[in-house]
Order: C-alpha cells, then structure tokens, then sequence
C-alpha cells in the first residue's frame, strides 16, 4: 500500500469509528427501514461481500491465473482494501445508530472490529517486513565487518 492509500484508508478507519461513537450526538430509530436507509444497508452488504473474491481469486490456482490476466493482484488487494472499510461505514450509516438489541450491537461491534483488524494487519505487516528487511542488512553488514576481523 502507497503512502498516500495508507492515509486514505487511516482516514476512513477514523470515520468509522466517528460515526460508530456518533449514537452519543444523533439517533434516528426509523432510518433503518426507509428507503435511504435500506439502500445503504444493501451496498453495505455488496460492499462487504466484495473482499470474498479477493481471498477466493487468491487460494484458487486456475482462477487466480485466468483473473490476473486482466486484473492485477495488487488491484484486487486494493479493492478489497477500500471496500472492507467503505462496507462497514455505510453498515454503521444503515443502523441509525439505532443499538436496542443485543444482535444490532453485537453485529455492529463485529462489523467494526473486523475493518480495523485487517486495517491493523495490513499497517502491522509493512511495519514488520520492513523492520525485517532493516535487520537483515544490519546482520549482512555485522557479518562483513566480523569476517574482515575474523581474517
């Protein structure tokens, strides 16, 4: 992920969890059930269905080949990125901020939970990769300069 993308992404993993705290200021019970509100629940759903195909195109050989000969894997890692957050900020635009039930806490709190874990992953998995990276030329070059001692 390119810098720029990292603070794109940052900020709406910030959004996220803005209009998730957002049921302290504004409730509106009926907005589920209307007709905005509904449509925003079925592109949350089409948009969190989206990053399946992601992880389906990845473990399946023949169709990861037949897939990245018109799209790149890199592509698809971005797309599912953006709709693994977008999904759930129009899940939490769905609900209203409408918590009475502990299934619509539980499923939002998993909604959410989930967005900011692959976002932490994917933070975390550069982070370490590159730390990595810097230990080993550290390791290359002690092992030069022992060598030269060594001799």
């Amino acid at each position: 992920m390119q810098e720029h993308e990292r603070h794109i992404v940052t900020g709406l993993v910030v959004l996220l969890l803005v209009l998730a705290l957002g049921f302290y200021v504004h409730r509106d019970p009926r907005f589920p059930g209307s007709l905005a509100g509904s449509v925003l629940g079925i592109a949350a759903a089409a948009l969190m269905l989206i990053p399946l195909a992601y992880l389906v195109v990845k473990r399946i050989p023949w169709l990861k080949q037949w897939v990245t000969w018109t799209v790149s894997m890199r592509s698809l890692l971005a797309i599912h990125i953006y709709a693994g957050v977008l999904g759930p900020i129009l899940g939490v635009l769905h609900s209203g901020r409408k918590f009475n039930s502990p299934l619509g806490i539980s499923l939002t709190a998993m909604m959410i939970v989930v967005a900011l874990s692959g976002f932490i992953g994917r933070y975390l998995m550069s982070r370490i990769s590159t730390d990595m990276r810097q230990q080993q030329q550290l390791l290359a070059g002690l092992r030069v300069a022992y060598d030269r001692v060594a001799a």
